[in-house]
């Protein structure tokens, strides 16, 4: 199940950054698209509480392995699964959330476009992507 699991966070990864993008560039033009903005947020909290249950797994692990949280912040890879990663994607879920929100009450396209393209620079910035050192996942 875990496999599963994992596969299916990896895959939602590119159905998030798919919607920001399509979220953006119509923004940026100044249309408002909740039907977009709303799956962008559904995936994104999707991808959370998916993320959430591998955060517990891993940690277990780490802490296993290294003995102690201070130990793992002392190592460069276990400090990207045990901190990075998770606190980068709370923060571009919490940008996406609040970019809907104001969307929808306000319907200020700009403001929404600027903390979407925001959630995409820290997402694309904490994702484990193949060409990382020691943390590198697969593509899909």
């Amino acid at each position: 199940m875990n496999t599963f699991l994992l596969q299916l966070h990896s895959i939602l990864r590119w159905v998030i950054i798919l919607f920001l993008l399509m979220n953006i560039f119509g923004l940026f033009a100044g249309k408002r698209n909740m039907g977009w903005s709303k799956l962008l947020l559904i995936s994104a909290h999707l991808t959370l509480v998916i993320g959430i249950y591998q955060y517990y797994l891993k940690l277990q692990e780490l802490l296993s392995l290294y003995g102690s949280f201070g130990a793992i912040m002392k190592n460069n890879v276990a400090r990207f699964w045990a901190v990075e990663h998770i606190s980068g994607m709370i923060l571009a879920i919490i940008l996406i959330t609040i970019g809907h929100v104001s969307l929808k009450k306000s319907g200020n396209t700009r403001k929404t476009a600027i903390l979407y393209t925001i959630a995409l620079l820290v997402i694309l910035a904490v994702v484990p992507w193949p060409f990382r050192e020691g943390i590198g996942r697969h593509w899909f």
